[in-house]
């Protein structure tokens, strides 16, 4: 075998074979590839050539520091007497010494493999805009923002792809050539093949820092270096449909990013993105259909957010309008212009990306989701997918919920509590509460949000109904209000004493003390036995209230109930006695 020939087996057993590795032995090929790396260090080579040999002309290599380095040979400068083949032998070295320490890093030996790294990098940083070295030096930076990635060093991981951006700005209007053609330069490989190549490496710099900024939580970094990112792949792929391009991550990618745009309020271009994700899918040939179903499903769920926020920020904007007596378009104005458009055919809009006016809008975004939601379902079943289907569930009685806000009619609206309460009353005798306790509550804090709307509107309508009936129904529904937000209060309980914790967790005290505010509401709406009841409010009251004066940093938990509550422990004490005179 050739040189280059022996070369190319252990990078294939490096970077291919090696993801095959069984679990028992995760790294067999990656120890297998460094033997013939270190074997490949002292072996000769038969690999030089006249244009190899015109572009080691422009390198020289000198000694600093008791290390050797490249440097560029500026055209008035002369070359040292280095000869030729000691500077193709000393830039192989460093090429190996390059794939030996990017598999100490895989091998979860980072700081050695970082160690070998930053010596390569030393060797040709004078250098590093040579067409021989640029390759190995973008390459070399990748890996030295892994591996401080990895220590959580995001400040320097940063740095070091500035070094990245620059090195690709400064080599624009060259063809850097493959790590390989370090040994041996391949006549037969056209600019545009070895331009690819190295355009494909600074891609991977860019989703890099996508991550970096997002594990910084700067997510407008993170979305943008995120859409450079999916640009440069699509632009790749429309051009030569590059080997190198994955649909299927590509489209996950589009519709993650979909996600930042959506929360941002930036419907068009979440929309968009959406939109092309699902164009993206379309193109994926897989044999591995349950993966595939997967993400169908998981996309749908995509744009089941996108319309549940589409919804919940109409509402909120059109009651901020209200509030304000202005125009909704004061607030904020609707786009239906996305910030940037990536280059796929797409077909019509499936849902509107403008702020929501009026009910008929509303339900067209309702049935929409809908769709997506009894689409989605199809794949996440219940028996399986306990989780996802809760969710879904969840998904759904959202969407009544943020429909309510522009239906006018109240028989209506109280149907449609009705479907959320028959949907998750349901769903909570069919869920384990010893396997699902975190769902659980998710589920019976919401259910018990559905009987005290559901109230509301019942007492809102009480002069239209039979006043005997009208009294049973609004007593049965507050029993059942009570009894789900006390089945929520107990799944908090100390399980082997069952009493109420001293202190609770920081992302239960709102839901807690909520709890509680809504007991008292409900207790204070009882017709019979008022001074009983009312008494049952109170110690809700007061149960929030000690709880506060006990913890003083969660009453910002409660900013705007706490007060509420204090004012009613002064007040309904009075109330209580003046209706035990009366009796």
């Amino acid at each position: 075998m050739t040189f280059v020939e022996r070369y190319l087996t252990a990078t294939d057993k490096c970077y291919v074979q090696s993801l095959n590795d069984p679990e028992t032995e995760p790294y067999k090929s990656k120890y297998e590839a460094r033997k013939l790396f270190d074997e490949l260090y002292d072996a000769n080579v038969d690999e030089q050539s006249d244009i190899l040999e015109k572009e080691l002309y422009n390198l020289d290599l000198i000694e600093e520091n008791g290390r050797h380095k490249f440097i560029l040979i500026k055209p008035d400068e002369e070359c040292k007497e280095t000869s030729v083949s000691e500077k193709h032998r000393f830039l192989i070295r460093l090429l190996l010494d390059y794939h030996v320490g990017t598999i100490y890093s895989d091998t979860e030996e980072k700081a050695e493999g970082e160690s070998r790294l930053r010596q390569v990098l030393t060797s040709i940083e004078s250098a590093s805009t040579h067409p021989l070295l640029s390759s190995l030096n973008l390459n070399l930076l990748n890996q030295l923002i892994l591996i401080r990635t990895s220590f959580e060093q995001y400040t320097d991981a940063i740095e070091i792809a500035k070094r990245a951006e620059d090195l690709y700005n400064n080599t624009t209007s060259t063809v850097p050539y493959l790590l390989r053609e370090i040994i041996h330069i391949d006549s037969s490989l056209q600019p545009n093949d070895r331009r690819d190549e190295f355009e494909q490496v600074y891609t991977h710099t860019l989703f890099y820092l996508a991550q970096i900024y997002g594990k910084l939580n700067q997510k407008n970094l993170s979305a943008d270096y995120c859409r450079l990112t999916l640009e440069r792949q699509l632009s790749m792929f429309n051009i030569a449909h590059s080997k190198h391009f994955d649909p299927f991550d590509w489209a996950t990618n589009c519709a993650t990013l979909s996600q930042y745009y959506m929360t941002n309020h930036d419907y068009a271009t979440a929309r968009h993105c959406l939109m092309c994700a699902d164009k993206m899918l379309g193109n994926v040939q897989t044999a591995d259909n349950d993966k595939l179903a997967e993400r169908v499903a998981s996309f749908k769920r995509c744009w089941i957010k996108y319309a549940v926020n589409l919804l919940g920020d109409s509402s909120d904007r059109l009651l901020q309008a209200a509030d304000r007596d202005v125009n909704p378009n004061e607030i904020v104005r609707s786009c239906s212009v996305p910030k940037f458009q990536f280059q796929l055919s797409l077909s019509s809009p499936p849902i509107t990306c403008s702020y929501i006016l009026d009910y008929d809008q509303a339900r067209q975004v309702f049935l929409f989701a809908m769709d997506q939601i009894n689409a989605s379902k199809s794949y996440y079943v219940l028996d399986g997918f306990v989780t996802d289907h809760a969710e879904l569930c969840q998904d759904t009685s959202q969407l009544f919920a943020k429909l309510i806000f522009f239906e006018s009619n109240i028989d209506r609206k109280c149907k449609m509590h009705k479907r959320r309460i028959d949907l998750l009353s349901s769903l909570c005798k069919e869920i384990s509460e010893e396997h699902y306790l975190y769902l659980m509550r998710q589920l019976l804090f919401e259910l018990g949000e559905c009987y005290s709307a559901l109230l509301d509107l019942k007492i809102e309508q009480k002069h239209e109904m039979n006043s005997s009936k009208t009294a049973d129904k609004l007593t049965h529904l507050t029993q059942l209000g009570i009894e789900t937000f006390e089945r929520f209060l107990s799944t908090m309980n100390d399980k082997k004493t069952k009493k109420m914790p001293d202190t609770y967790a920081d992302e239960y005290v709102r839901p807690v003390l909520l709890a509680h505010f809504y007991l008292a509401r409900f207790y204070s709406k009882f017709v019979n036995d008022r001074p009983e009841n009312l008494q049952q409010s109170l110690n809700q009251y007061k149960t929030i209230v000690d709880y506060v004066e006990k913890h003083p940093n969660t009453c910002e938990y409660v900013e705007q109930e706490y007060p509420i509550c204090k004012e009613m422990i002064e007040l309904l004490p009075m109330k209580i006695e003046k209706l035990r005179q009366m009796k």
